[in-house]
């Protein structure tokens, strides 16, 4: 029991024996773990060090202290012992922003006026957007074309997001809807959109962009794995506005929706064909959208209607709009 605050077996032993047979001398000790005498007084020097055993005058000078003293003790210790890895670590994170300011710095041009920053390796771009992200304030939006994401890639992206929800930053991600055919990359996203994340599929998201607080963006560079990092309403107010765009024109993703099947008949892929309705999708383009039949989707579409209390589909457009289903 007493492994787990560091205590080696032999030690642990000598202190059972001394529990067992409070009249046992050295040698009883000796013969119970069978070791030498002199390793249980090397043992015992231990446990006083400890504090498990008592050191007293007369022919037996050392007594194990009771249990329940020893494993307060034990608990004391090491709940010191943590604090103190907790402090260490709180500084080496303080430490690591001026490590990534130097690794960042070094590996980065920036115009005259400091507006662009240009770099070419694909680590700092990560590194860079790890400082963006530390500093947001107001909304990070994430636009991620092309495939899922691997799997290796997905613990990081999560703790990035999980750091931002936790600091109460809204968080906005647009990913394709191919890339939802990938099962790890469905889960993943299901549970993200659970803790607070928002998440929209489109059909080809042209570029991938971050957008931190409306006056910074990440933008890919052309036939590079580098990015450029503009700075200012001037620059950055473009690559919004088609973040924007894009986003309402996706489709939003929630935990029983992604994925779904043809039959499932949710309040949420019931908003979710308002939202394609509200687009002026037609039905064969949201069965496409939605992966599922044209036939599911003219149900989908009547279930809204009811939903909604309208009478035709523009009405439950307009509906959908008051009622905050659809932006």
């Amino acid at each position: 029991m007493l492994q787990v605050f560091g205590i080696q077996a032999v030690t642990e032993s000598v202190y059972k024996s001394m529990l067992e047979r409070p009249t046992a001398d050295t040698a009883d000790i000796a013969r119970l773990v069978g070791i030498s005498v002199p390793q249980v007084k090397a043992e015992l020097d231990l446990l006083a060090d400890l504090m498990l055993v008592e050191v007293s005058a007369g022919s037996r000078p050392f007594q194990a202290i009771p249990p329940e003293q020893a494993i307060e003790v034990l608990i004391g210790r090491e709940e010191a012992r943590l604090a103190e890895r907790q402090r260490q670590v709180s500084e080496a994170r303080d430490d690591l922003s001026t490590l990534v300011e130097s690794f960042v710095t070094s590996r980065t041009q920036t115009d005259a006026q400091g507006l662009v920053e240009q770099i070419d390796d694909p680590r700092v771009v990560t590194s860079r957007l790890f400082q963006l992200t530390q500093a947001a304030r107001e909304r990070v939006s994430f636009m991620l074309p092309g495939h899922a994401l691997p799997p290796a890639a997905i613990e990081p992206s999560a703790r990035l997001d999980d750091e931002l929800l936790a600091r109460g930053i809204p968080l906005r991600v647009v990913v394709t809807d191919a890339s939802l055919e990938a099962p790890h990359w469905r889960d993943h996203l299901a549970g993200q959109v659970a803790l607070g994340v928002q998440a929209r599929s489109h059909p080809a998201p042209p570029h991938r962009i971050v957008i931190v607080d409306g006056d910074v963006a990440i933008l890919p560079r052309a036939g590079s794995s580098g990015a450029l990092v503009v700075h200012g309403p001037d620059l950055v107010a473009p690559t919004t506005a088609l973040f924007d765009a894009i986003w309402q024109a996706a489709i939003p993703l929630v935990p029983d929706t992604v994925g779904a099947s043809d039959g499932e008949f949710s309040d949420a892929r019931v908003h979710q064909v308002v939202a394609l309705l509200a687009q002026g999708q037609k039905d064969e383009a949201i069965a496409r959208r939605l992966n599922v039949s044209v036939r599911t989707v003219r149900r989908l579409v009547s279930a809204a209607l009811s939903a909604l209390h309208a009478e035709s589909r523009f009405e439950a457009g307009v509906l959908a709009v008051k009622r905050g289903w659809v932006a």
